[in-house]
């Protein structure tokens, strides 16, 4: 008798078939779900945002549950219409790639649909996949403060492959002059220590909040994550 015959054989090859399709169907789990997530999803912000996001929030059951004053009220930059009765916040990082696709696309939400919502745009600098990512969003904090916090972000999304990971002295003095922030002003902000507190409390609210990856959105306080298409955005906000 052969060993496929006996009762260990069977047994074991049967084991190994459980295996092998348990694997084959986890990859095409991941695979199915990086796709939406990286792609918005097609009608997922709908879907979500009408039944609870049940699907995004238990991948972190761990994440507190969402605090909208935290979450929303701040000094935080904003763009729309400031009494919307929907608010949009972005967490996301200058130099991600995802978020820096989505923005062209959250700008044209702005300029289409500005007065039904308020787009909140907080750091979630995430310094051990993009280096340098920090000093970049503290340089977004001191342009909060000289009142020229949008062109410098625009600035940092449209110079993101441009810039080196680490600006020296000479790479501040060209931001500064070619986004018309104040040179001393902007070295002063990025050596105090509140600038760097404003933007760990940015992060430290995400990370609190579920916040694992850019660009996450909360609508409402409704968490959605990847790059969410024009086409989803559009249909969303018809609905309001």
């Amino acid at each position: 008798m052969r060993w496929f015959q006996t009762t260990w054989g069977v047994a074991l090859l049967g084991l190994g078939g459980l295996v092998i399709f348990t694997v084959l169907a986890f990859a095409g789990i991941t695979i199915k779900y990086w796709w939406q997530i990286k792609h918005g999803g097609g009608d997922l912000l709908q879907q979500q945002v009408y039944s609870g996001f049940t699907a995004l929030q238990n991948r972190n059951q761990n994440s507190e549950k969402v605090d909208r004053k935290i979450l929303e009220s701040g000094e935080f930059p904003y763009q729309g219409n400031p009494n919307a009765s929907t608010t949009i916040v972005v967490f996301g990082d200058f130099r991600c790639p995802y978020t820096k696709e989505e923005w062209p696309i959250l700008q044209r939400l702005i300029s289409t649909y500005g007065y039904k919502i308020k787009l909140i745009f907080r750091n979630f600098p995430a310094e051990s996949i993009h280096e340098g990512t920090t000093k970049l969003a503290q340089i977004g904090a001191c342009a909060y403060n000289q009142g020229k916090y949008w062109g410098v972000h625009n600035y940092l999304f449209i110079k993101q492959d441009e810039l080196p990971v680490y600006l020296g002295a000479e790479d501040i003095v060209s931001l500064a002059r070619e986004t018309g922030l104040d040179l001393d002003k902007l070295k002063k902000c990025l050596d105090a220590s509140t600038t760097a507190i404003k933007v760990n409390r940015d992060y430290a609210d995400g990370y609190k909040f579920g916040v694992g990856g850019t660009p996450t959105f909360f609508v409402n306080g409704k968490r959605l994550e990847g790059v969410v298409p024009w086409e989803t955005w559009e249909k969303f906000v018809k609905q309001l």
